[in-house]
């Protein structure tokens, strides 16, 4: 991979500096800009298109976290967490970062975050590849998972939720966060493997083992795992006919509820 090209985000000028410092040693990278403004990040990264961004959490006003839900998917760099914090740790992984370090930061851990940040833009690289294609001829999917990219067999995903530009493949190896809508990968899945039940869920087929109505009223598809995807109304009737043709259980009436 070439020279890599980095901002950083803190609101603390030392800290900044101190960062600066300790990323001379790396010769594959070049810091591009820094600054101390949460707001003026958002407008850094649009003009640098930076490869990663050392992000601090804690900022005044606009925070971390903020800053990376305001970056389009187009732009997305590597996400670096930088903070003095670590009850962050877990939503940072959440938001698909590629490592988080806490402060003061040890020259060992910035090499390994480095390397995660190397990984996950391969990773985004080899996905955005993998994205103009129909799936018919892959077996695989990449998925981001704890700091690293993970390829996720598509035989074994069980179901697949929206979380806003992102999915969640749930899948026999834990799955993890893809970067693409629902409906884009919905138009890419097998329609005889896998059938749209939500808005923002669609399952496997042979891994529905019924359907459900909860308390609530609200209809739910169980799975073979125990667990359960939530059923929108508009898709009902075609998941009803799915089940009774290719499960056989129109019979069960547990598994196929009267609405």
């Amino acid at each position: 991979m070439s020279r890599l090209r980095a901002l950083i985000v803190d609101d603390e000028p030392l800290a900044v500096r101190r960062l600066a410092h300790s990323l001379a040693a790396f010769d594959d990278i070049e810091v591009v800009d820094c600054t101390t403004s949460a707001r003026r990040a958002v407008q850094l990264i649009d003009e640098h298109n930076p490869d990663i961004v050392f992000l601090d959490i804690a900022m005044p006003g606009l925070g971390g976290f903020d800053v990376a839900a305001r970056v389009p998917a187009r732009l997305r760099p590597a996400i670096i967490f930088v903070t003095a914090y670590d009850r962050y740790a877990v939503r940072a992984f959440d938001t698909d970062a590629a490592d988080y370090l806490m402060k003061p930061v040890a020259p060992d851990r910035l090499a390994a975050a480095l390397e995660k940040a190397r990984t996950w833009l391969r990773g985004r690289r080899s996905v955005a590849s993998e994205s103009a294609d129909k799936l018919g001829a892959q077996d695989s999917l990449w998925v981001h998972r704890r700091g690293e990219f993970i390829r996720v067999p598509i035989g074994g995903i069980e179901w697949i939720e929206a979380e806003g530009d992102y999915v969640r493949l749930h899948a026999d190896n834990g799955g993890g966060l893809m970067r693409e809508t629902l409906t884009h990968l919905a138009d890419r899945l097998d329609p005889n493997e896998f059938i749209r039940v939500h808005r923002s869920a669609i399952c496997r087929t042979r891994a529905i083992t019924g359907l459900r109505r909860k308390a609530t009223g609200a209809l739910t598809v169980q799975l073979v795992s125990g667990g359960e995807a939530p059923v929108g109304r508009r898709y009902v009737s075609g998941l009803r006919a799915l089940l009774t043709k290719v499960r056989g259980i129109a019979d069960e009436g547990r598994a196929l509820p009267d609405l």
